[in-house]
């Protein structure tokens, strides 16, 4: 049945015998904005839109939207501090499901709400608004009952929060007086989680007091963890301090934490940047983004970016005086040479540099069984790309997507061909579209795609030089709690004339993984990445790629 604790409240006409769990009244707010960190220009906005009204008598705000795209996003925390703010004269309302089968044909909006007003002044918090089936016939028997509630002039406050901001709720955004866009939490709150789940392990008696300053919060570098993952870095504190330490209850210090932080960074599964569009049935909802890569991520290759610039960045700066001159923007850049140096690194820092959208396929993946498919899913990459500009659309194992025709190429990859040739040429121009592609087998592509007009500009990525090499693990330890004596120079004396880009980047992140396990293992005092941990990362990729079935050569 529904939780309650408003023993206070009229017994006479109750809906508390209604109601499922899925539903709580009480007489005492949910939370308040001093619970939380952070969040400082969006309590703000609430104060003033919301909370201010309240006490307007007959004139308050009636409903409110707080909106966030991501699981991250703290709209419930900043919902519930709404109550918080309010007087004690309310009584409060939440409901997590608009869904109820008990009551049989009501449901918990319709019910809720009457409830809410025959008690107000009221508050009431709907976070069902993502429920599954929440749609049409919900948000317009929400729409009737705020309604209901404003000709009426009953002091009822209705706050909703989503995560995402689906079809419905765009269609229906017009119930809401009060739209607020929650981003996700910055440093403040998160490092308020932190102090908050000490707090909670103080509690339970399992370390001493861990009161640290706002200067010691500060100097964590948690920038690229999520709130779980901040949660799991003080469990993880907690269980190695009281493993290590002969007292049942250890204190913490800063640098257990971020001992801890780079133990979860490095389990981390590395994250692509650009994300994949045929990795499901449902590309219709794929939304691109823009990557966070940069030219500087990048180590060598200083005259293949210098290059690049000149072909793509320039022509988009002065964009009106190519157009002018009939020359279209969006030419195909080719890159190719050998596997692992950076090819697709490149084409992500040209869309961070030109904040352009990224849309990345490989030519395997357009490789479909059912006559057709592939086709349609190349046009809707294409459509995509339209839909979505600026763009940058990338090819990575372009000679898959189009071989030669010359050679004995199956029919359906011809026509895959054919139906890439129509949307380079297209009679819907590629206006700010910029097409890119990368192979390792240049030689292996079909004439009439590397023809002027579609690809006009071709740049070769080499395999990196013993500079470059070094420059590439600078980059890559630039971030990482290295030994002194781990340097570039030194990097440099090892023998790497085999070593690609990405086969450096390997290194470094193993080199980690084998720090990590030393501290784990407490054969080390602390995560430092050592010459040792260097070379083992160096011998074991070597290992896998003297083991690996396919060769590095440039073919």
């Amino acid at each position: 049945m529904m939780n309650s604790d408003s023993t206070d409240m009229e017994a006479d006409d109750s809906v508390e015998d209604h109601y499922e769990d899925t539903v709580t009244i009480q007489s005492h707010p949910f939370s308040s904005f001093d619970a939380f960190r952070g969040y400082t220009e969006e309590k703000q906005q609430l104060s003033e839109t919301v909370i201010e009204p309240a006490g307007y008598d007959r004139y308050v705000t009636t409903s409110a939207l707080l909106l966030g795209e991501e699981a991250d996003c703290q709209t419930a925390a900043l919902a519930k501090g709404i109550s918080g703010e309010l007087d004690d004269e309310y009584s409060f309302f939440h409901v997590d499901s608009y869904r109820s089968d008990i009551m049989g044909e009501e449901n918990n909006i319709e019910t809720t709400l009457d409830a809410a007003r025959s008690r107000e002044p009221s508050f009431v918090l709907f976070t069902c608004l993502d429920e599954h089936g929440f749609g049409e016939t919900e948000y317009e028997l929400l729409r009737t009952q705020i309604e209901s509630i404003q000709q009426s002039n009953d002091r009822v406050t209705v706050v909703c929060t989503a995560q995402d901001q689906d079809i419905e709720l765009t269609a229906h955004d017009s119930i809401f007086e009060v739209f607020i866009e929650v981003p996700k939490p910055g440093d403040e709150f998160r490092r308020g989680t932190i102090t908050t789940e000490l707090e909670r392990a103080e509690a339970a008696g399992v370390i001493e007091s861990a009161q640290f300053d706002e200067e010691a919060l500060s100097e964590l570098n948690i920038a690229d963890l999520t709130l779980q993952e901040l949660r799991t870095v003080i469990k993880r504190t907690v269980q190695r301090r009281r493993r290590a330490s002969e007292v049942e209850n250890p204190t913490i210090s800063p640098s257990h934490i971020q001992n801890s932080i780079s133990i979860v960074e490095a389990e981390k599964l590395e994250e692509s940047t650009g994300m994949t569009i045929f990795d499901g049935e449902d590309t219709d909802q794929f939304e691109p983004e823009i990557p966070s890569v940069t030219f500087d991520d990048i180590g060598g290759l200083t005259g293949e970016k210098q290059r690049l610039r000149e072909a793509v960045t320039k022509p988009v700066e002065y964009s009106d005086t190519f157009r002018e001159a009939g020359y279209s923007v969006g030419q195909g850049i080719l890159l190719h040479g050998p596997p692992g140096n950076g090819k697709t690194m490149l084409t992500k820092a040209v869309a961070n540099d030109l904040s352009y959208h990224f849309l990345s396929v490989k030519g395997p993946e357009l490789e479909q069984p059912l006559v057709g498919v592939s086709e349609d899913q190349l046009r809707e990459l294409f459509q995509t790309a339209r839909e979505h500009t600026p763009s940058v659309i990338f090819f990575d194992e372009f000679d898959s997507l189009a071989p030669s025709r010359k050679t004995d190429t199956p029919v359906w990859k011809d026509d895959l061909v054919n139906t890439l040739l129509s949307e380079l040429d297209g009679l819907e121009p590629l206006a700010d579209v910029i097409v890119m592609a990368a192979t390792n087998r240049v030689n292996e592509l079909d004439d009439a795609v590397l023809r002027s007009g579609r690809f006009d500009t071709f740049i070769e990525i080499p395999s990196p030089s013993q500079k470059e090499q070094m420059e590439i693990f600078s980059v890559h330890i630039d971030d990482l709690p290295t030994a002194e004596d781990v340097t570039t120079e030194w990097f440099g004396s090892l023998r790497l004339s085999d070593l690609s880009g990405a086969d450096i980047m390997a290194i470094c992140r193993k080199a980690l993984e084998f720090a990590v396990r030393d501290f784990d293992a407490e054969s080390a005092q602390q995560i430092v990445v050592t010459q040792d941990n260097v070379q083992a990362a160096l011998e074991r990729v070597r290992s896998e790629l003297r083991n690996s079935q396919w060769s590095r050569g440039y073919q």
